[in-house]
Order: structure tokens, then C-alpha cells, then sequence
């Protein structure tokens, strides 16, 4: 592994403290709320051209739950300028244009129900080691954050408290803390003040220490199809582990995340479920030969014998699908009469 360049050491409290006081500050200095342009709302862009990570935990079941609640409390005229918001989203003025610290998904709400407005609170003179700590602090602070977005918030709130460079090079680091934990590397006097600084923000973010933190980040690298099946909390960060693990194809991936909107399984099942699958499944089977083949071989396997031998929730999860199926060849077959 290549050398982790050590980075400024500083006093975690003092840069925390000071941004925290900072923070108070500005808030406290600019209160008025006024109604912004959506479309003149751009994204927070820090040095060199680089885009903070936004926060995309909503599912859209959430998103539009958070829209209807919107819109209900705009028709009533309440909400903040009677826009049905009860927050205002957080926007900073840099070299002329509004970038968004936080408030995306309030503004994803309400773009869906049509509006062309939020109320918004402008902050002037805010740096940008400022508007990342701003921005990383709201959605730690959220219990509702997923385990994609809380593994990404963590990493800035470490890159800032301890100066790192960028992203990579916390992870660099916490895994060559991981190694030197387990006896496989060493560190010099000025990592280990570092590795310092680093457990002290794991104490007082009071959910991980670094060995099961670093573990947590292979969620970073998961497929999009299982990493959007977390978003919208479908699956658990245990099952997503399983996929990532055992299944490549997107096609399976697909298959078996419609098995677990309708089933649920444990860790255990799921792994049981998908090496079971795997093999079962034949070198006859159809995979790329055309539609006609495919449709006449999985009608074939599933015949009446294999139908009474499965349980009562497979046979109910079955007899959900072939309605479906008998719908779609119906649709199909009027095409044909005409």
C-alpha cells in the first residue's frame, strides 16, 4: 500500500469549536428568510471545482410523502411564507451565484408538486471549510440517514476535523490504521498523533470505532441496482452485503431484489436462497436466445409437480405473478385479433 502522506496535525476540539462558534455566528447574523428561484439555486462547489456529496437518502416513498405533507400545509396557507415548508433550506452567495449547503430533498418536493419557489435563508462571507461542516453536521445529525450517506457524512466530517486532503486519503488512512491495528504496518510519530485525532472523532460521533468503520466502506462500492434498493430501504445494509458478495449479474441482482419486495429472508436465508439458485440453475438454460425460447423455457420448469412442492408463501408469491402474466398475455393476444 502506498505511503499515506501525513497530513497538519491540529486540535480536533479547536477546529470543531471554532467552526461550531463560526457557525452560531453567521446563523445568528442572517435570519431573514426570503423566497428564492429554484433554478437559480446551484450546488455547493469547493476548491478546485469540486461538488460536496449531496445526501440522496429519501426513498422515493419519503419523497413523496414529504411532498404531499408540503403541498397539504401550502393549501392551508401555512408553512413558512405560506409555502408549506416548516424549514427554510440553507444557501450561501459565492462570486455572485446561491449554492445549497443543505435542503436538497425539501427542494426535490418541491419541484414535484410544481413549485418554482423555497424560502430560503442567504449567508454571505461563508468558507467553504465552513459549508462542508455545516452540511456534514445536518445529515449526521439525522436518524433517518442511510448507511450510504452516513458512510460518506463521516468521511468528510473526518477529512475536515483533521485536515485531510480529500476522501480518498481518510480511507487511505483508516486502512492503514486497520493494518497497523492488526500487526501489518507501522506508523510514524506523526500518523500516530494523527490515528489520534481520528478515534477521537469516532468517540464523538459515538457510532463506530475505526476497524468497523472501515469494514462499513465497501457500501461506497456497491451496484447501483442494490445501492438504490438500500436508498429506498428495500433491503437492509446486511442483505446489500450478501448481493455485493455473491451476485455480479445485474439481471440476477434484479431478480432477487423483486423476491425481497414480496418475501422476507435473514441474512442466513438470503445467502441459502441465492447459492440454491445458482445451482439450480442448467447449462440449457436460455440466456441468450430469444424471447420465444426464454418464455417457452421457464413455463416448462415450472410444472405442477415442482408447484406442489413449494410453500404456501412461494405458491401465494407465484400465483401473484402468473395473474400478472395472464393479464400481459391477454393485452398481447387482443394485439393478435386485430
Amino acid at each position: 500500500m502506498a505511503k499515506v502522506k501525513p497530513q497538519r496535525i491540529t486540535s480536533i476540539n479547536n477546529t470543531i469549536d471554532e467552526l461550531k462558534a463560526e457557525q452560531e455566528i453567521v446563523l445568528k447574523n442572517n435570519t431573514t428568510v426570503t423566497l428564492v428561484d429554484i433554478d437559480l439555486i446551484h450546488e455547493l462547489k469547493l476548491e478546485n471545482d469540486i461538488l460536496m456529496h449531496n445526501r440522496i437518502s429519501y426513498s422515493k416513498s419519503k419523497l413523496l410523502e414529504l411532498a404531499e405533507n408540503i403541498s397539504k400545509l401550502a393549501k392551508e396557507g401555512t408553512g413558512i411564507l405560506g409555502t408549506g415548508l416548516l424549514n427554510p433550506v440553507m444557501l450561501r452567495k459565492k462570486d455572485g451565484k446561491l449554492e445549497r449547503i443543505h435542503g436538497e430533498n425539501r427542494i426535490r418536493a418541491l419541484k414535484l408538486n410544481g413549485s418554482k419557489q423555497v424560502p430560503a435563508i442567504i449567508l454571505e462571507n461563508v468558507s467553504d471549510e465552513l459549508a462542508r461542516f455545516m452540511r456534514s453536521s445536518e445529515n449526521l445529525n439525522r436518524e433517518d440517514l442511510n448507511t450510504y450517506d452516513e458512510t460518506l457524512s463521516i468521511l468528510e466530517h473526518i477529512q475536515l476535523a483533521c485536515n485531510f486532503k480529500d476522501i480518498e486519503s481518510v480511507k487511505s488512512f483508516l486502512n492503514k490504521v486497520k493494518n497497523f491495528q492488526a500487526g501489518k504496518s507501522s506508523l510514524n510519530e506523526e500518523e500516530k498523533i494523527l490515528h489520534k485525532n481520528v478515534s477521537d472523532v469516532f468517540e464523538k460521533i459515538g457510532r463506530f470505532d475505526i476497524i468497523t468503520f472501515v469494514d462499513r466502506l465497501s457500501v461506497l462500492k456497491l451496484d447501483p441496482l442494490i445501492k438504490q434498493a438500500l436508498i429506498d430501504e428495500q433491503i437492509t445494509y446486511s442483505q446489500a452485503k450478501v448481493l455485493k458478495s455473491k451476485l455480479k449479474n445485474p439481471n440476477e441482482i434484479t431478480k432477487i431484489l423483486e423476491l425481497l419486495k414480496n418475501k422476507k429472508l435473514s441474512v442466513n436465508e438470503l445467502k441459502i436462497y441465492i447459492d440454491n439458485l445458482k445451482k439450480s440453475t442448467t447449462k440449457d438454460e436460455p440466456v441468450n436466445k430469444n424471447i420465444f425460447d426464454k418464455v417457452n423455457y421457464y413455463s416448462k420448469r415450472l410444472s405442477k409437480k415442482v408447484y406442489s412442492s413449494l410453500s404456501q408463501e412461494d405458491k401465494l408469491f407465484i400465483d401473484l405473478k402468473l395473474k400478472e402474466i395472464e393479464k400481459i398475455y391477454l393485452t398481447i393476444n387482443s394485439k393478435i385479433e386485430k
